[in-house]
């Protein structure tokens, strides 16, 4: 039988982890912080190398399996919204890619056991690219996507925004373009102070107490923008040019922050319309 070092055990579950959550939040369509993702990552393999001990056997049970995946989560994404979905996708994720494993290690005669650990993390690669690659054609098949950074006040958020072709809302006194956000997505960048009033207001469609919010010191002005859709003749969105925002990495000068009270789409795969 061959001998697994601690430290190779360390690295390649390391490497797996780290690529494991980047595929679920490329998947769910989250942002993710390198940083986060390396922490979590980290953890898992510490959790790994220990569990290769006898005294640490219990940690193989399915179920401690199950709460340390979701601790892995939680260490590279916090808790947010549809986290069962996000769950979901990295379980499957991880099945997928240790099917692909085993079916590489036996495919080429070889035993879990006696395989080298350079095999398992280029047999991971290739079910990862293959994944990520399935999830990219169906995402262009969809639609174009953006990566759009607001900044307010130095606080700052990364949406996933999908190009909207019918999307004709502009702000009326600079024709400037709009990219229309949920409110939960956007609160953030606000001081707490303003959070619970700008919500209140925006999900009450309260226009008085909307325009009122110009008397916060805020380092934006908000405005409102008139639009109609399907049902809705006339109506109008909370609008304000941040102090900085980008599509792709490219600063934008040309576009305001609509907020919408409901969520742009009904699946989670953006959250942002430009």
């Amino acid at each position: 039988m061959r001998v697994i070092y601690i430290d190779e055990l360390f690295a390649a579950n390391l490497i797996l982890d780290y690529f494991l959550l980047l595929a679920a939040a490329k998947i769910c369509a989250i942002p993710a912080q390198r940083r986060r993702l390396w922490l979590a990552a980290a953890v898992g393999a510490v959790y790994a190398a220990l569990s290769a001990l006898p005294p640490a056997a219990w940690l193989n049970n399915p179920a401690v399996k199950i709460v340390s995946g979701g601790v892995l989560l939680l260490l590279a994404f916090g808790f947010r919204k549809r986290f069962a979905r996000l769950a979901l996708v990295f379980f499957a994720v991880s099945a997928a890619a240790a099917g692909a494993i085993m079916a590489a290690v036996y495919l080429g005669g070889a035993t879990l056991a006696r395989v080298d650990l350079r095999v398992l993390i280029a047999a991971f690669g290739a079910s990862y690219l293959a994944v990520t690659l399935v999830f990219r054609r169906a995402a262009r098949d969809a639609g174009a996507f953006r990566a759009v950074e607001i900044s307010v006040e130095a606080r700052k958020t990364t949406l996933r925004a999908m190009e909207d072709t019918g999307n004709s809302l502009s702000d009326p006194l600079s024709g400037s373009a709009v990219c229309v956000v949920w409110l939960d997505d956007i609160l953030p960048l606000f001081a707490p102070r303003l959070r619970d009033e700008l919500g209140d207001a925006v999900k009450r469609a309260n226009y008085d107490a909307l325009i009122a919010l110009n008397s916060q010191p805020t380092g934006v002005k908000f405005r409102l923008l008139p639009y109609s859709a399907v049902g809705v003749a006339r109506g109008a969105l909370l609008g304000f040019r941040p102090e900085a925002i980008t599509v792709d990495g490219r600063p934008r000068s040309d576009l305001i922050v609509a907020v919408s009270p409901n969520c742009v789409t009904d699946n989670g795969t953006y959250n942002a319309l430009i």
